[in-house]
This record gives structure tokens, C-alpha cells and sequence, in this order.
């Protein structure tokens, strides 16, 4: 009977010890089943709500006003293409179909237009800037579309190493558990047949 109890004891401590490193490999800010493939959606806000032109001429950067804003405006950022200096007074005629206008100088490279609240998609915009005697058309695009990103449950190395690990012990504890139990039945049987030979 002892032998039996310190063979439970072992074979218990082989699968707590074994069982111990996969579970905190799936819990270790992991998810499984489920949600092993956890679909994250960027907000608007998180992406950068830039669109970039530049011909001979010009260059510009056009900034649009964060998702949350109602009546905000979109910023232009408007050089000259051959040594970077600001432009001064120029008209900025913007169309696309969500919006169209002539914005307003804030200052010499800094020009803004008023809109509402931009649909979250893609928008194509046209521009016409006249400086002086230099007058040019860029085009650009908007990109306000969120994006998705997958986050996949990666398997290391460790966690099949673990249940490589678990499996072997099973089998091993089942096998000294069967040896066990044929040398129980041998022991069994042996007492009887010396009996049977000393009568």
C-alpha cells in the first residue's frame, strides 16, 4: 500500500509540474479559442490624416481635422517646391466630393478651409494655386479610412515542447503503472502455487 501511495504521489506532481508551464503560456496575456485572432480597429485619430502634393512649382501638406471636430477646417501647408520658403498670398481652390472652397491665408505657407465633419473614406482632391504669376494643379488624395489589423496567437516552441513534455509523462506513469499491477498479480498467484506443491 505504501508503494501505491507514493506512485499516485508521483504521478500527481509529474502532471501538476508539467501541466504548470502550458498554462501560464495560455494565460500569459493571451487569448485563446475564440479570440486567438483578436481584430483590432484603429481609430481615425490614430492614423495620420495627411495628404502630400508637390509639382516644379509647389509643395504642399494638407491636414485634415480630427474625426471628433464638427465645423473644424483642414490646414494647407503650402512652399515654394525649389528652396522651401513659405508661399504668400496665394489662392488655394480645393474640390473633391465631399467639399470644395477657396481657403484663407493664416499666414505666409499657412492656409485653412472650413468643413464639416469629413466622411470616414477615401477623398480625392483636386487643387488649383495661383502665386503671383506662377499658377499650377495638384492633385492628392485624403485617406480617413480605418484600418484593420489582425493580431494572430502565436505558438512558441515551448508550449509543444510542454505538451510533448506532458504526453511522455502520461505514458510513462501508465507504463510503471501496469508493471506495477503485473507484479501485484504475480506476487498474488506465486504464495499459492507453494502451497499446492508443499501438500
Amino acid at each position: 500500500m505504501m508503494v501505491w501511495g507514493l506512485v499516485r504521489r508521483w504521478a500527481l506532481t509529474i502532471c501538476l509540474t508539467t501541466m504548470a508551464p502550458q498554462h501560464a503560456l495560455a494565460h500569459g496575456g493571451e487569448d485563446h479559442g475564440d479570440e486567438d485572432k483578436a481584430a483590432l480597429t484603429l481609430p481615425a485619430e490614430g492614423q495620420s490624416r495627411r495628404a502630400y502634393a508637390s509639382s516644379e512649382l509647389f509643395e504642399l501638406v494638407l491636414v485634415a481635422p480630427e474625426a471628433s471636430e464638427n465645423n473644424a477646417s483642414l490646414q494647407i501647408y503650402l512652399d515654394y517646391y525649389a528652396d522651401n520658403s513659405p508661399v504668400k498670398d496665394a489662392v488655394i481652390e480645393l474640390s473633391s466630393s465631399a467639399f470644395s472652397g477657396t481657403a484663407k491665408m493664416l499666414q505666409p505657407g499657412l492656409y485653412q478651409l472650413d468643413v464639416k465633419t469629413l466622411p470616414a473614406t477615401s477623398h480625392a482632391i483636386a487643387l488649383t494655386i495661383e502665386a503671383g504669376d506662377d499658377i499650377d494643379l495638384l492633385n492628392t488624395k485624403l485617406d480617413l479610412t480605418p484600418h484593420s489589423t489582425t493580431v494572430e496567437h502565436q505558438h512558441s516552441w515551448t508550449e509543444y515542447s510542454t505538451q510533448y513534455v506532458i504526453g511522455v509523462g502520461v505514458l510513462l506513469v501508465g507504463l510503471l503503472l501496469w508493471r506495477l499491477s503485473r507484479q501485484r498479480k504475480t506476487a498474488g498467484k506465486t504464495p499459492g502455487k507453494k502451497m499446492g506443491a508443499a501438500v
